[in-house]
């Protein structure tokens, strides 16, 4: 004997079917808002990280120039003494 469906009937399973489809999608968006929120923390987290590293190359840079600007009066000094040096030896 074959089953005839009322309209009823098919009307519920389709809806059943639909709720179904809807809690999945449901489910699926949060986990994807948990993963959006949890991806945005860690770019985050990365920019304050870049920027820490940022702020720490700019100091290095300034200790750079100042050891430079120091070695450069260095380099002018010893250029004196070998200059007093040659003038004594003739």
């Amino acid at each position: 004997m074959l089953f005839n469906p009322t309209p009823i009937e098919k009307l519920s399973t389709l809806t059943d079917d639909l709720l179904n489809k809807y809690n999945a999608v449901k489910e699926e968006l949060d986990v994807l808002r948990q993963e959006m929120v949890s991806i945005r923390t860690q770019g985050e987290t990365k920019e304050e990280e870049v920027e820490r590293l940022k702020n720490e190359l700019r100091a290095k840079d300034a200790e750079l120039t100042e050891k430079n600007s120091e070695l450069a009066e260095k380099d002018v000094e010893i250029e004196a003494i070998v200059s007093k040096i040659e003038s004594l030896l003739g």
